[in-house]
């Protein structure tokens, strides 16, 4: 009973950190974004401001205002997943053309930035799952894919079906993860490559991730520093 009893303290008080630790992450993001706003929107007071940087501290503060926003949204999407036990909309429904659909609404962002993009799937593959919660899971990963990639590079989308289970994986030669990056990368605010940090909250990987449980699935990731990465979310297929 002792054990027990100690067990049972010890996992509330790791639920109270992640929860403190989850306030914590939350706050110092809404802070920075609230900061530039601030500042360049006192900016604007000053009558002595020209016109053309009037219209540039206008842009940043409505790059800011939209960082913030994607925050807001991110977390409520978060806060709603975790709190997901069943998937209530779930259909049997053909992945490749979902798939499909998500790389045509893409391929003019890879092509300005430079990056060739290459879809390889299968005609016809069933699952049952939510199509809108795997949305979220095809949209994170070809963002982070497009995020990571310099131009010139290369990322593929590949779907293919083996024992019951329909797998895609998406692979780029861009910066990678180290080891270290890689085992963290599905955690809450994580951002591995601080040169990108302007461009996500790091809440995308873990909603992925937490999409990808509730359809009964699995994701993992390899990576290697300077070579690239490959991320693949394995689903049960119908029969």
């Amino acid at each position: 009973m002792f054990a027990d009893f100690n067990t049972m303290v010890a996992e509330l008080g790791g639920i109270e950190t992640m929860k403190s630790d989850f306030v914590a992450n939350v706050s110092h993001e809404i802070k920075n974004p609230l900061a530039i706003i601030e500042t360049h929107a006192k900016a604007l007071r000053r009558k002595t401001v020209s016109d053309e940087r009037r219209i540039a501290y206008a842009g940043v503060i409505a790059d800011a205002s939209a960082r913030l926003n994607r925050l807001v949204t991110n977390t409520l999407k978060l806060n709603k997943l975790e709190s997901q036990t069943i998937v209530a909309e779930a259909v049997d429904y053909d992945l490749p053309r979902q798939l499909t659909d998500t790389a045509a609404m893409l391929v003019d962002m890879f092509d300005r930035k430079g990056i060739a993009f290459d879809c390889d799937v299968e005609e016809r593959a069933t699952i049952h799952a939510d199509p809108g919660l795997l949305d979220i899971v095809w949209s994170n990963i070809l963002g982070n894919a497009l995020k990571y990639t310099e131009p010139g590079g290369h990322v593929t989308l590949r779907q293919t079906s083996d024992a019951g289970a329909v797998i895609v994986e998406v692979s780029d030669d861009g910066c990678g993860m180290s080891a270290d990056e890689v085992a963290h990368m599905f955690d809450k605010f994580y951002q591995g490559d601080t040169a990108h940090a302007a461009e996500g909250n790091g809440l995308g990987m873990a909603m992925a991730k937490r999409a990808v449980e509730l359809s009964h699935g699995a994701i993992s990731a390899r990576s290697r520093r300077g070579v690239g990465t490959t991320v693949t979310v394995t689903l049960p297929a119908v029969c």
